[in-house]
């Protein structure tokens, strides 16, 4: 017998949601309209819903994908506060066990559909849902992939029948997505300089998933052209004083307050080419560990910059190309260590945590530094910058590898699966990554 709702806690609710929902033939939201789930979403630990880029089938609608909440009662999202909060403006169904007649309204003024949970609470699993139940287990994806698969296969993504036709496919779609990212940088440099560029690119890389869009606009505010003229200003200073130089500037124009134990940044003058300092409520620093503020990774893009530009000479042209000349020099010897390294900004000494890690600098070298360099010279297939991507190891896994990876029959772990016999380990580089990256991006034709 099923745990009376009260004492179900939401934990056990989205455990359920994870691994039952795609096996329902349908739901029903309060207005009749059919609802299948296709993809439950990645399930998020950071505040906001529940789930993060379900893939749904909604009658009248087609293919949906977006974010899902799950309460206990549908009217929890009132309770919760989350009509009045623009981060679930992304929701496209709210599902409750216990649901109202009443709608449940975004902040944007757009409603969500909502539908009954009731139907997870079967015991089709063997195993009965108890009260009290709080497994918090992280859930695995007991999705079939039949229908991911058919959806791939509208996209122009064929189901392969062996480990080394998923290798093959999985290339493929990391050079696609190494093609798109090369195109939009070389769009981007049809309306600014190359060197503006890539410096948003590293610094919206630097700003991680949850500053990535303030990042990108301190680096308007602060454009790479007007920190050349500053630190070209100043020939003579050492690489540790054109990193204080530009971290201060970077400070002053994010509106963020000085981390404690360090200088206030310096009153700038007005002009220079610099915009407006940004709103500090812009970032996003709540549970944010210290190692990933934006004051840390402000901190360490200053370190990094400064290597760059100390690397030109006084002519403002020349201080401002060092940026592309020093990444270009690392891919040129066709190394993935140097690049790495150019990319890498260590801790001071005394302290332990670097300011930019080997794994965030290879995610940089991967998604910014080697697609724009290659954008530079589009028509050249073998260019350095793509034959390098070709080459580079597999990076540190984040939640869209591993969810797609476990969409993927056989390739959650490193042993063959019982369902696809012979597939084995296949997904053992970063261009592969990429591919389960482009590929979890087209389920919804994005």
């Amino acid at each position: 017998m099923a745990a009376p709702i009260a004492n179900i806690p939401e934990k056990l609710l989205a455990r359920l949601w994870q691994k039952r929902a795609a096996r329902q033939q349908e739901f029903r939201t309060g207005g009749g309209r059919r609802v299948r789930v296709l993809y439950p979403g990645r399930a998020s630990a950071a505040a906001g819903p529940d789930f993060r880029d379900a893939l749904l089938e909604v009658e009248g609608l087609g293919l949906v994908q977006g974010d899902v909440e799950l309460h206990v009662r549908q009217q929890d999202w009132y309770a919760h506060g989350h009509a009045d909060d623009p981060n679930y403006n992304g929701v496209i169904l709210h599902a409750a066990l216990e649901t109202s007649p009443q709608v449940t309204r975004l902040q944007s003024g757009h409603q969500a559909p909502v539908i009954s949970l009731t139907s997870l609470l079967d015991d089709e699993d063997g195993a009965e849902t108890r009260a009290g139940d709080t497994d918090t287990t992280e859930p695995t994806t007991d999705q079939s992939s039949g229908d991911i698969w058919a959806i791939l296969e509208q996209r122009g993504w064929p189901r392969p029948a062996t480990a080394a036709g998923l290798g093959e496919l999985l290339d493929a779609a990391g050079d696609a997505r190494f093609r798109a990212k090369s195109a939009e940088f070389h769009t981007f440099m049809q309306e600014q300089s190359a060197a503006q560029t890539l410096y948003e690119g590293l610094m919206e890389g630097l700003g991680y998933r949850a500053n990535r869009q303030p990042f990108l606009k301190l680096a308007h505010a602060a454009p790479w052209s007007a920190l050349a003229r500053e630190v070209a200003a100043r020939p003579a200073a050492e690489p540790v004083q054109v990193a204080q130089i530009i971290e201060r500037r970077l400070l002053k124009l994010s509106g963020l307050a000085p981390e404690p134990g360090r200088p206030a940044p310096a009153r700038a003058p007005a002009g220079g080419g610099y915009g407006a300092p940004l709103n500090a409520a812009e970032w996003h620093c709540f549970r944010v560990r210290p190692a990933n503020h934006p004051r840390h990774r402000i901190a360490g893009a200053a370190r990094l910059f400064a290597r760059f530009l100390t690397e030109g000479t006084a002519e403002t042209e020349s201080v401002e190309a060092g940026l592309i000349a020093g990444l270009e020099k690392a891919v040129n010897a066709g190394n993935a260590g140097k690049l790495t390294a150019a990319l890498t900004v260590p801790a001071d000494p005394g302290q332990r945590t670097a300011y930019v890690g080997a794994a965030r600098a290879k995610d940089l070298a991967v998604n910014v530094a080697l697609p724009f360099l290659h954008a530079l010279a589009p028509a050249d297939d073998s260019s350095p910058a793509r034959q390098l991507y070709h080459n580079y190891g597999k990076l540190q896994d984040n939640e869209l590898t591993r969810e797609m990876a476990a969409l993927l029959p056989g390739q959650g772990s490193e042993m063959e699966s019982e369902t696809e016999p012979g597939w084995g380990k296949v997904i053992t580089t970063a261009r592969r990554q990429q591919g389960l990256i482009h590929l979890y991006r087209q389920l919804a034709g994005g």
